[in-house]
C-alpha cells in the first residue's frame, strides 16, 4: 500500500508522542485539559476540543492509540496531512460542541475514541470506490455498534476494570456524525473543485 502523503508520517508519530504523554501523566494533565462542564462555562473553552486528547488512564490511552494506530496503517493510502489535522481540529470541535449542547447530564468526560470512530467514518467514506463492498460491511458494523450501544439494556461498564471508568456511548455517535459531516464537506470542495476545473476547459 503506497501511503498518500509520507510527510504525514512523522507528525502522525508526534501526535501519537502526545497522547502517550498526556495519558501517562493524566494526574496532572486532565485538571487542566478534561471536559469539565462548570470550568467550560465559567471559560475555559478550550477543554471542548482538548477533553479528547486526555485519558483516565494508561490502559485508556492504550486502547485508543491502538485504534488510532490501526487507522494510521489501513488507511495509509488515504490520509494525508490536510485530511488528518482537518479530522483532528473539525471532529474535536464538533463532537465537544455536541457534548456540551446536547447532553446537558454530562460533567466530565475525557478520550479519543469518540472522535477515532470519526476518523474511521471518514476513511471509510473516503475510500469507498476503491471496495465499495468491504468499506459498506464496516460502515454497517459501526452503525449496528452505535445502535447497540443506545439499547437500554447495554452495559457501559464493560471495561470498567480496565479504564476505571464508563464507556460514554454518545461520544462515539457524535464523533461518528462529525466524520460524516467532514466527508461531506470534503466531497463538496471536490465537486467544486472539479466544476471550476471543467470550466476553464
Amino acid at each position: 500500500m503506497q501511503p498518500r502523503d509520507t510527510k504525514l508520517r512523522p507528525q502522525f508519530v508526534a501526535f501519537m508522542a502526545v497522547l502517550a504523554v498526556l495519558g501517562v501523566g493524566h494526574e496532572w494533565a486532565n485538571p487542566w485539559l478534561e471536559f469539565d462542564r462548570a470550568a467550560i462555562e465559567q471559560g475555559q473553552v478550550w477543554r471542548i476540543v482538548t477533553c479528547h486528547l486526555v485519558h483516565l488512564n494508561v490502559w485508556h490511552l492504550l486502547l485508543n492509540l491502538a485504534g488510532l494506530l490501526l487507522c494510521g496503517v489501513f488507511f495509509a493510502d488515504l490520509l494525508d496531512r490536510w485530511r488528518f489535522w482537518s479530522w483532528l481540529g473539525f471532529c474535536s470541535l464538533v463532537a465537544g460542541l455536541a457534548l456540551y449542547g446536547l447532553d446537558s447530564q454530562l460533567r466530565y468526560y475525557v478520550g479519543l475514541s469518540g472522535i477515532l470512530h470519526g476518523l474511521l467514518v471518514l476513511c471509510l467514506l473516503l475510500g469507498w470506490r476503491g471496495n465499495p463492498w468491504l468499506h459498506s460491511l464496516v460502515l454497517l458494523i459501526i452503525a449496528g455498534r452505535l445502535f447497540s450501544e443506545h439499547n437500554p439494556g447495554y452495559d457501559i461498564n464493560y471495561l470498567h476494570n480496565w479504564i476505571d471508568g464508563s464507556v460514554y456511548v454518545n461520544a462515539h455517535l457524535y464523533g461518528a456524525v462529525s466524520g460524516l459531516m467532514l466527508w461531506g464537506l470534503l466531497w463538496g470542495k471536490a465537486c467544486v473543485a472539479r466544476q471550476k476545473e471543467q470550466q476553464r476547459q
